[in-house]
């Protein structure tokens, strides 16, 4: 007997309150000043009639699973919580975000528990997360799941730029075209999984495309950014669909063409380009003679032990930080003033990374077969070039890599990026993992796809 592929989504707000912060430069935590558009969990349950598993992706900048502290973890405590309610098993919970930057900042560069009002968000937080998840295990019924992928060009490049002279420029320093030797990796493909219910035309779907979504970050308004513009648009425009899911691809170095303008227009542009690509996809799946998926479902994780990068000796940087801090409080000047705290707060940043010490780091690759796709959740901010090594490695016959999942553990980068160097390998709390732990990654997702399809 063929088993019963069956679906179900919902959503759930989650924009918090304006007491709690987002990620700011000085002060590295500042408060919203108001919601330019609001925040949700979308959630999808699968069922193969053997098998469960629940997609939860969120509009967040991502989750540390050391953001509730000592003792306790992030995806664990939703994951509990959504196996207590549904049943499903908590390894076959799958929590990711879309890396908006103008989000609460719950990626632990700071710690969110000296907010006053962050230990009372979290606990309801995770219970709405939960919430979207159980929701959407109570709404299965019957559904036919369709492949696609196309390609959203003029929206995202990559912001580790080579010169002829050797140099390596980021975010929008950038030399004229004829001196540039390596526009660096890209990945223009949208991967779009579409969920077709068989009682009514209804329809869901998640989508997946490497981009940084920093259009508004470092301005005080809550924003989903151009993913949220996205799927809106996407719910808006597509006949029948419930829901519309954005899961981050491999964008640790891929950022917008025109980079952190703080203008929403730009953000609706994106949006319009990224959300326009999946409805035309989506349309195109509808067709009733576009072949539609096996209905099978199964998920597989590890987890690794990363070792820690190399760390600064403390005592220097400790010199180093008093010493921008006299430097800052005896400024004549304005401009001065704001040099020294910029050096400041770059010492204080490698104090962090130094005092978070060097036991090796707990790594969870996770992937999950719905269908002939493959989902490949990494833990933290994968470059595009570790992206396309996997899906070039795959068995899977569609492969969508999945960034900021189950915890976020700063920059996954490549081996050639710790030679050339950059913002992100720079010494700080968004860059613990060593030049080796990229590629294990890879390594493990790849065996762990193998083992779904041999």
């Amino acid at each position: 007997m063929t088993p019963t592929f069956q679906a179900g989504t919902a959503r759930v707000d989650i924009t918090p309150p304006l007491t709690i912060p987002y990620l700011g430069y000085e002060p590295r935590h500042a408060l919203f000043h108001g919601v330019h558009d609001p925040l949700y969990a979308r959630a999808v349950a699968v069922d193969d009639g053997t098998t469960q598993a629940v997609v939860i992706a969120a509009d967040s900048i991502g989750f540390s699973n050391a953001i509730l502290g000592p003792d306790r973890n992030f995806t664990r405590e939703v994951r509990q919580r959504v196996h207590q309610r549904t049943g499903v098993p908590a390894e076959h919970v799958m929590l990711a975000s879309s890396h908006a930057h103008s989000t609460p900042e719950t990626i632990h560069l700071r710690r969110l528990l000296d907010t006053p009002a962050a230990g009372p968000w979290l606990e309801v937080l995770i219970d709405q997360l939960a919430s979207a998840a159980s929701m959407a295990v109570e709404r299965r019924r019957p559904h036919t799941l369709k492949i696609g992928t196309g390609e959203v060009h003029g929206l995202s490049w990559s912001r580790r730029i080579v010169g002829k002279n050797g140099r390596l420029y980021q975010w929008l320093n950038r030399p004229p075209d004829d001196e540039i030797a390596d526009w660096g990796t890209i990945d223009h493909r949208v991967g779009v999984l579409l969920l077709e219910a068989h009682d009514g035309g209804t329809c869901t779907v998640l989508s997946n495309f490497a981009c940084h979504p920093v259009t508004v970050q470092v301005q005080p308004l809550v924003s989903a950014d151009f993913p949220g513009a996205a799927m809106a648009l996407v719910e808006r425009a597509l006949p029948g669909c419930e829901n519309s899911l954005f899961l981050q691809a491999a964008c640790g170095d891929q950022n917008p063409v025109r980079g952190d303008t703080r203008d929403f227009n730009d953000v609706q542009r994106y949006g319009l380009m990224l959300g326009g690509e999946v409805i035309k996809l989506a349309g195109a799946m509808r067709a009733p003679d576009y072949p539609a998926s096996q209905p099978v479902v199964a998920v597989k994780s590890d987890v690794l032990s990363l070792a820690v990068r190399d760390l600064p000796a403390r005592e220097p940087a400790q010199r180093a930080h008093e010493d921008a801090g006299r430097k800052r409080d005896a400024a004549a000047t304005d401009e001065d003033r704001a040099r020294f705290a910029r050096e400041r707060r770059m010492v204080e940043e490698a104090l962090i990374l130094i005092d978070r010490g060097t036991d090796p780091i707990p790594a969870e690759v996770q992937v999950m077969r719905l269908g002939d796709a493959a989902l490949v959740a990494l833990p933290g901010e994968p470059f595009c070039g570790l992206g396309l090594d996997i899906k070039a490695r795959s068995a899977a016959p569609s492969t969508f890599v999945v960034g900021y999942a189950n915890d976020w553990l700063g920059y996954l980068t490549t081996p050639v990026a710790w030679e050339q160097g950059g913002y992100e390998v720079s010494p700080g709390p968004w860059t613990r993992v060593g030049p080796a732990g990229g590629p294990q990654l890879v390594d493990k997702a790849v065996e762990l796809i193998g083992a779904l399809w041999r």
